[in-house]
């Protein structure tokens, strides 16, 4: 496994790994490893491996890994361009950052979430890794019916963590969807926040069904980035508006703490009153609060 993951590391980013008075290299492979290997290894393993990899070879294994990885670089990946612009963004926003910690970028015109490090000493940042998600999708509005909630652009902007909660893992009619992921999975919630959606309904609250007569108008809605496990791939949007991402995210934003900063104090204690402290915290001193969402990078 480490040999494997020794082979894609530098391929997976795309980017230099710069050095940094952080244990970054650290960081990044446990990304690498909990975020984008792991779920392609339980993908492969329930579909595949029985069937074409009948002794279960390590070597089997890999390919089918590669294959996918390869695949998903096909799709995206950060090249050295991509992140300077990235980087551009953060340094627009410095003065927000008052102690080196975790950023997370929110990409809308890529569908993907991209985890930095701020170096407060050095006034720079770092990749992380990047994963896809799934934002709002106004043009599913047309499914809407009276009193249902409409579908809204994603808000922009640097948002800060209000609070959350944890999910309680319940599926949906269909027996696969889990709207908030798995159970416990983190619910991160960023305020109310100023949108746009259609407006398709009618003074009288009938459904106007010549789209070209809906209108944009302003509205609000209750901002949250949550796991969320559907027929529907991630990288496309698709949500009311809020941010999904996949559960194996989730967990690595939930352990290292990356919107954490407000709930936790100078003794590493959690002091969120009404929910759970993650399983597994580290990284105490890079704890964040920022969500960064840019229509493009």
């Amino acid at each position: 496994m480490k040999f494997f993951i020794t082979i894609f590391f530098i391929s997976f980013f795309g980017v230099a790994l710069y050095a940094s008075s952080y244990n970054l290299a650290e960081i990044q492979n446990d990304f690498y490893t909990n975020v984008a290997i792991k779920p392609l290894y339980a993908k492969y393993y329930a579909n595949s491996i029985d069937v074409l990899c009948k002794k279960q070879n390590q070597e089997c294994y890999n390919d089918f890994i590669q294959k996918s990885l390869k695949k998903r670089k096909k799709k995206f990946h950060i090249t050295n361009r991509y992140w300077k612009k990235a980087q551009q963004h953060l340094l627009e926003k410095q003065k927000y950052f008052t102690s080196s910690q975790f950023i997370t970028l929110v990409d809308l015109s890529k569908q993907v979430l991209l985890l930095a490090l701020w170096d407060n000493d050095l006034k720079t940042s770092y990749p992380i890794g990047f994963d896809f998600i799934s934002s709002g999708n106004m043009k599913r509005e047309i499914e809407t019916k009276s009193k249902e909630y409409h579908f809204f652009k994603t808000p922009t902007g640097l948002l800060d963590i209000q609070s959350g909660w944890r999910s309680d893992g319940k599926i949906a009619d269909d027996n696969v969807t889990m709207p908030y992921g798995q159970k416990d999975s983190y619910v991160f919630y960023f305020g109310i926040q100023k949108s746009i959606r259609y407006n398709s309904f009618d003074i009288n609250g009938t459904k106007i069904k010549d789209v070209s007569k809906w209108k944009l108008i302003s509205d609000t809605l209750a901002l949250a980035m949550h796991a969320h496990k559907s027929s529907v791939p991630l990288g496309r949007a698709n949500s009311h508006g809020c941010i999904r991402i996949s559960n194996e995210l989730n967990a690595f934003l939930d352990n290292n703490l990356v919107f954490f900063q407000p709930f936790f104090n100078n003794k590493k204690e959690w002091t969120h009153p009404y929910n759970k402290a993650p399983k597994e915290p580290k990284n105490h001193p890079l704890a964040g609060k920022y969500l960064f969402v840019l229509n493009r990078i």
